[in-house]
């Protein structure tokens, strides 16, 4: 059983801004235009100006996506940075896994392209979010 005591709190506002920054990176400059691909847009034919919750809440999806791997950190105890890495990368593959069959809808232009985009996504954030939990592990 873990307490709230149990989690490093200042390691998970950390580790949530760390997701959030890399979504930030992963989704313009490092896979924006095969996203857009991947979803029918075409984000240089548009000038639209994005509402506040497009940036709001990845961020609370960070930080819930952070809670969780904190929390099966502190239950698993894995005490390796590896270990806590490998935490991460069990709960990035879930959501991975998760996104293909999300991904797999009639409205979505291409569908596989979108999963291995957003499942990557999580994938490496969820396991730098271990990494990071890892390195100020008690």
């Amino acid at each position: 059983m873990i307490t709230l005591s149990d989690i490093n709190w200042w390691a998970v506002l950390l580790a949530t801004f760390g997701y959030y920054v890399l979504g930030a990176l992963w989704f313009t400059p490092l896979f924006g235009r095969a996203w857009d691909r991947s979803i029918g847009y075409d984000r240089a034919a548009t000038s639209v100006r994005f509402p506040v919750s497009y940036y709001v809440v990845p961020l609370i999806g960070a930080a819930i996506g952070t809670l969780v791997v904190a929390i099966f950190t502190a239950l698993i105890d894995p005490g390796t940075l590896l270990g806590s890495a490998a935490v991460g990368v069990g709960v990035g593959g879930a959501i991975a896994g998760a996104t293909l069959t999300n991904a797999l809808t009639p409205h979505t232009p291409n569908p596989y392209l979108f999963a291995a985009i957003m499942g990557g996504y999580h994938l490496v954030g969820c396991t730098l979010v271990g990494l990071i939990l890892g390195t100020f592990a008690g």
